[in-house]
């Protein structure tokens, strides 16, 4: 048996028979087993070497740019080229890292030679960048070993075989490198678009990006938060209104996500023309969309003013339906009392009442009461009991502070003789008590409620339509009021179902007109977003409104449409104010503006801060991009699933690096022509 390492046959010399490059192709089996020790000492000295590459890679970078810049002045290019010889680098390359272990092991590097040994030998190249990666979180060796294993599988054996299978379809081909590259990278990142990481990587740094929104994206955010948000996009569309990505999250999720992002993105240069085009129109965007919403409650009308007083009829109308129901259900009772005669000593203590005379001659004299006791004499307790109601109305229009002559004395004296009354008919009838308290008990439960009520309030046929608005919607409505709305505007809906949507539109669109109202400054932003705090700021307003709604022909078809176009609104509110335009945060600037290939040292200083200031104007206006895209949702989503402060986007860099130093990429380092 052989001294021969686990992955080779023998030493470089003596060479014997085997299966080194050049000799005929061995068996499938045999290759796939040879080729996956040289695969990972292949992946782990371009892991080590990585650093040396991106030094180099800057260096030429600049170095080009340097040239390039001299040709625009007239500067020889020889003079600004680096000189060729180099000294000893201080960082370990790839290739030399290569060179050292075939001199000093005597074995040269195996060479896969069938199709599927080539797959298995890419894959293995890229093992030993996913050991260097994180392991996250486990509590036991087991939960180490087997992350471990699942970064090998997603990170190394999934992407190197996608990357062996793109370099096969493109082989001889100019294509053949950038090809194994973007599909090592596509095969395990977690960005869908691998376009961005590929000039995130050679020029602007975009594959930086997700990592970056992932800091700043709260912890709480989930895939179907961005799914939801995604929805509220579309309904903003559909309604004729731009939302951006942080709007809509935040609206989703009730709590700022990414709405610092977005403030740097309106504010920074490089991208206020990209997201001032995005807001540009959303002022008339909101006023236009709201007058839609008002016209699916009614069309407007051109007399907003007899609005109130329809209302205040209806109103009117309402309790009296409510009152002649009462009394049509109380009427037997008191047919069976009416014709009770008094006692001459009960008929003495009538008499007797101070306000008794008075009365008498009112009911007598009235056609409109008389009616009802024309037929009966003046000692029945049907007679009595209109007497009794006379007071008790006479009391009441006394105590009210808009009579004529309000005087709480004679309010009293009324009411004590309508009381005596009552207590003389109840002797001389027990059927008498049983009407009353039927009729007491009928009020107490239907009437009553609607007097204290909106709509009680409403009943005045000469209430204006601001007023009518706000009986109806109070600024501070009461707790648990939102049965009353219901009943108020159910009951005018049925009576007069054009004034109940004319006052619900009326209120809705003076509250908009309030918010709406132009700034000193200009035109007001904030307009969608005030008019729906004005409009349903406090859960009970919002619950009000919604029971108005509701309680309008097809409400329950209307209030849906209405309830999203104020979610809508609302995210406009979670947009944040620009400040100052030079005023950014210094960090969150500092990460979009660090290239993953930026050498530390440079004689040209100068040339390469001003490649990082475009190259940071290239990153915010890509992320503006992100922002205001209605098809960013999968990047979204991809990015709420990373642990927070995930290195996941940077070993997407990382990896693409690797990618060039073990695939002997010196192409990667020369000008692009």
């Amino acid at each position: 048996m052989t001294d021969e390492a686990p992955w080779q046959s023998d030493p470089v010399a003596p060479r014997a028979s085997g299966p080194w490059e050049g000799d005929p192709v061995v068996s499938v089996a045999e290759d796939v087993r040879r080729s996956v020790g040289p695969g990972l000492i292949r992946g782990a000295a371009g892991l080590i070497g990585t650093p040396a590459f991106l030094a180099e890679l800057g260096a030429k970078g600049i170095d080009t740019a340097t040239q390039f810049v001299g040709k625009q002045f007239g500067i020889d290019p020889e003079k600004t080229k680096r000189p060729t010889p180099r000294a000893e680098p201080v960082l370990p390359e790839a290739g030399k890292l290569l060179a050292d272990y075939e001199r000093e092991s005597g074995y040269p590097l195996y060479k896969p030679q069938t199709t599927p040994g080539k797959y298995v030998h890419t894959a293995a190249e890229f093992v030993p960048g996913t050991l260097a990666g994180p392991l996250g979180r486990a509590e036991t060796v087991l939960g180490v070993a087997g992350n471990v294993a699942r970064n090998v599988g997603k990170f190394g054996i999934v992407p190197g075989l996608a990357s062996e299978a793109a370099g096969q379809a493109t082989e001889g081909t100019p294509y053949e490198t950038p090809a194994r590259i973007i599909a090592g990278i596509a095969g395990g990142a977690a960005v869908p678009a691998v376009s961005h990481v590929a000039r995130g990587a050679f020029g602007s740094s975009v594959g930086q990006i997700p990592s970056v929104l992932r800091a700043q994206m709260p912890a709480g955010v989930t895939p179907q938060m961005v799914d939801a948000a995604g929805r509220l996009i579309d309904d903003a569309a559909n309604a004729g209104m731009r939302l951006s990505w942080p709007e809509a999250l935040s609206q989703v999720a009730q709590s700022p996500v990414l709405t610092n992002v977005l403030r740097h993105a309106e504010a920074a240069p490089a991208s206020e023309a990209r997201m001032a085009q995005f807001f540009g129109g959303r002022v008339p965007a909101i006023d236009a969309a709201a007058e839609r919403q008002f016209n699916t409650i009614t069309p407007p009308t051109m007399a907003p003013n007899t609005i109130g007083p329809q209302v205040g009829r209806a109103a009117e109308g309402v309790l009296t339906d409510v009152r002649d129901i009462i009394n049509a259900r109380t009427e037997p009772f008191y047919q069976a009392a009416e014709n009770v005669r008094l006692t001459p000593q009960e008929m003495a203590r009538v008499r007797a009442l101070p306000g008794y005379d008075e009365a008498s001659r009112a009911v007598r004299g009235d056609p409109q009461l008389n009616r009802y006791v024309s037929h009966l004499p003046e000692d029945s307790v049907g007679f009595l009991n209109e007497v009794k109601k006379y007071l008790d109305q006479a009391s009441e229009n006394a105590a009210r502070p808009m009579a004529q002559q309000p005087n709480m004395q004679r309010a009293a004296g009324y009411g004590r003789d309508a009381r005596a009354a009552r207590e003389i008919g109840i002797a001389a009838s027990p059927e008498y008590e049983v009407a009353l308290a039927a009729q007491e008990g009928a009020r107490r439960q239907f009437l009553e409620p609607l007097l204290q009520g909106p709509l009680g309030r409403l009943a005045q046929s000469d209430i204006t339509t601001q007023r009518a608005i706000e009986a109806l919607f109070p600024r501070n409505p009461l707790p648990n009021s939102a049965g009353e709305i219901t009943t108020a505007v159910g009951a005018l809906a049925q009576r007069s179902p054009d004034a109940a949507r004319e006052l619900v539109r009326a209120h809705m669109q003076s509250t908009f007109n309030e918010a709406a109202r132009s700034l000193q400054s200009g035109v007001n932003q904030a307009a969608g977003a005030k008019f729906r705090v004005a409009l349903a700021g406090n859960p009970q307003q919002a619950a009000n409104l919604e029971a108005a709604v509701r309680a309008l022909p097809n409400g329950d078809q209307l209030w849906p449409g209405i309830n999203r176009f104020l979610d809508v609104m609302e995210a406009t509110g979670t947009r944040q104010n620009i400040g100052s335009r030079t005023a950014y945060n210094t960090e969150f600037l500092k990460q979009l503006g660090t290239s993953p290939l930026e050498t530390a040292a440079s004689p040209f200083a100068g040339l390469r801060d001003r490649f990082q200031r475009w190259q940071l104007g290239q990153n915010l206006d890509e992320l503006a991009r992100l922002l205001t895209d209605r098809q960013s949702g999968a990047l979204l989503r991809a990015i709420s699933r990373m642990p927070v402060h995930s290195d996941r986007a940077h070993l997407i860099a990382g990896r693409l690096a690797q990618l060039a130093v073990t695939s002997g990429t010196d192409q990667l380092l020369l000008p692009a022509r």
